[in-house]
């Protein structure tokens, strides 16, 4: 009989194990093998639990070819959850070695999605579209995500010297001014008018459900990176702004696709310049010049989270850290 052990990873060891700078280099990687054919991102699965549609599971599968690793993540995303829930969480990431077969990992994925999202996919793409070294940067929204971004720009732009940031919530502004204080100055905003005033980069990571960005808003120079889609964003920038890119297009029509990722569907395919896979095997040109306002969305795939979690399964094994179980 094969015995089949699979390892076991909490949330704070996965938190133990990965940094800012490990989910940002993931998320380049990730991007650039799906450019070169090496990764296969799956078809997400979405499943509601409620007649209203407002609950939902979705599983979010890939196989990084060049690993040997495959996966899937499992998240819920309730915008109705039931009293003193969060909007997600106990999401998990289980992993298989495709040489085998088996499966090798169950690996808490909460802590992953937040650091890979803006932290992580949302640096990559400002990395490769910014103008170079940015001393301001706007952030709308103070959630697990938007923390999770600012900790992943200020590591990958060593240049920032300010953070102008808008949320609907002061308390959580005022633990980020507390946090970053040593590094960089975070300047609380009473508008998003006033948050994006001396910028030239903005991450939005609101979760808002009408604009915050406005077209007029944005003057030339900037890069904006969005990672819920339209919801937050007037759609007519990404068609006035000199380029807009996607993060992978197969898994980001659903940005087009969607009435509520792509309000009064303004967006088209038509309207896409290129897409991170592209840029980063070189498919595509990213900016060319100094006054081009860009425009860069991505709403995640599984990919990121397998390979996330399979540089902490692979860091555990060194460590001696997680739980093993027996399933043979």
């Amino acid at each position: 009989m094969v015995r089949e052990e699979v390892l076991f990873l909490r949330e704070d060891e996965v938190r133990s194990l990965l940094a800012p700078q490990d989910v940002i280099q993931a998320a380049e990687s990730v991007f650039y093998h799906i450019g070169t054919g090496e990764i296969t991102v799956g078809t997400m699965a979405l499943m509601f639990t409620d007649d209203t549609r407002q609950n939902n599971f979705h599983s979010m599968p890939a196989v990084l070819h060049f690993q040997n690793v495959a996966g899937v993540k499992w998240i819920s995303t309730y915008s109705a959850p039931a009293p003193g829930y969060p909007f997600s969480h106990g999401n998990i990431i289980l992993l298989s070695d495709t040489v085998t077969g088996s499966p090798i990992a169950v690996v808490g994925g909460t802590g992953i999605t937040a650091m890979r999202t803006a932290g992580g996919h949302g640096v990559v793409q400002a990395k490769h579209l910014a103008n170079p070294d940015p001393e301001v940067l706007t952030v709308m929204g103070c959630g697990a995500q938007a923390q999770a971004g600012i900790r992943g720009f200020l590591t990958q732009f060593p240049t920032l010297r300010q953070v102008r940031l808008y949320s609907r919530s002061r308390g959580p502004m005022e633990e980020v001014q507390r946090e970053h204080r040593d590094r960089a100055e975070v300047v609380l905003c009473a508008s998003p008018a006033e948050a994006v005033q001396g910028s030239n980069l903005i991450l939005m990571a609101s979760g808002a459900q009408t604009a915050l960005l406005e077209t007029d808003m944005v003057r030339p120079g900037t890069t904006v990176i969005g990672i819920e889609g339209f919801r937050d964003i007037e759609p007519s920038l990404a068609k006035q702004a000199d380029k807009w890119y996607l993060g992978y297009r197969r898994p980001d029509q659903d940005i087009i696709n969607s009435p509520r990722l792509n309000p009064g569907h303004r967006l088209s395919n038509d309207d896409v310049f290129g897409d991170m896979t592209e840029l980063l095997t070189g498919k595509v040109p990213g900016r060319q010049s100094e006054g081009e306002i860009i425009v860069s969305t991505h709403m995640g795939m599984g990919a990121h989270d397998v390979y996330c979690a399979n540089l902490a399964y692979q860091r555990a094994l060194e460590r001696g850290l997680g739980q093993k179980i027996r399933l043979a």
